[in-house]
C-alpha cells in the first residue's frame, strides 16, 4: 500500500508540500473507488478481463469463499474484483501485485456501529437512510450514508467512532 500511496502522493504533490496523511489517502481512494464503481456499471469505464494467477492467489487468500468473482481493470495498474462472500456482495481493489487497498460493500443500517446510528438520528431525526456503504483500508473504515428528506439527498461520511460530516447534497427533482 505504501508503494500505491507514495506514487498518488508523487504524481499529485507539488514540489515541497507533503505527502498525503491517512485520512486523505483514505478520502483519494473511496473517491477512485467511487469514480470506479459508477463508470463500471455504465460500461463506459472499467473493462471486465481474466485475472492473473497473482490476482487469483490474492483474492483467494484474503476472501476464502467468495463466489462469483468477476475482474475489471481500466488501467491495468489498479483491478477491481466483485464477488459475492457470505450473502454480501463485496468490491474489492488490488494493484497487480495483488495486495489489497480497499474494500467496499453495501451493508445493512442495523450493521452501523452505535455511535454512528446515533448521531445520524441525533442530527437528521426527519431523513431516512436508504443506503449505507462500507469503505475498509488500510484498517480504517469509513461509512457513506445517503439520506433521504422531503427535498432532498445528502450523503453523510461517517467514521466508525461516530464523526459525521456532509460528503454531498442534492436537492430532488
Amino acid at each position: 500500500m505504501k508503494q500505491f500511496s507514495s506514487k498518488i502522493s508523487n504524481h499529485i504533490a507539488p514540489v515541497g508540500v507533503r505527502p498525503f496523511g491517512r485520512f486523505k489517502k483514505l478520502l483519494l481512494l473511496v473517491a477512485i473507488a467511487v469514480f470506479t464503481s459508477v463508470y463500471s456499471f455504465a460500461g463506459t469505464g472499467a473493462k471486465e478481463l481474466e485475472a492473473s494467477s497473482t490476482l487469483k492467489t490474492a483474492m483467494e487468500k484474503e476472501f476464502t469463499g467468495a463466489s462469483g468473482i468477476k475482474w475489471y481493470s481500466d488501467d491495468n495498474k489498479t483491478f477491481m474484483a466483485r464477488f459475492t462472500l457470505n450473502e454480501h456482495n463485496i468490491t474489492a481493489y488490488f494493484d497487480g501485485e495483488g495486495h489489497l487497498l480497499a474494500t467496499r460493500r453495501y451493508v445493512d443500517v442495523v450493521n452501523l456501529p452505535l455511535a454512528v446510528s446515533t448521531k445520524l438520528a441525533q442530527r437528521y431525526p426527519n431523513e431516512a437512510i436508504r443506503w449505507v456503504v462500507e469503505f475498509q483500508i488500510e484498517g480504517a473504515t469509513a461509512y457513506y450514508v445517503t439520506l433521504e428528506g422531503s427535498n432532498t439527498w445528502k450523503v453523510i461520511k461517517a467514521s466508525a467512532n461516530g464523526d459525521l460530516s456532509v460528503h454531498q447534497r442534492m436537492k430532488k427533482a
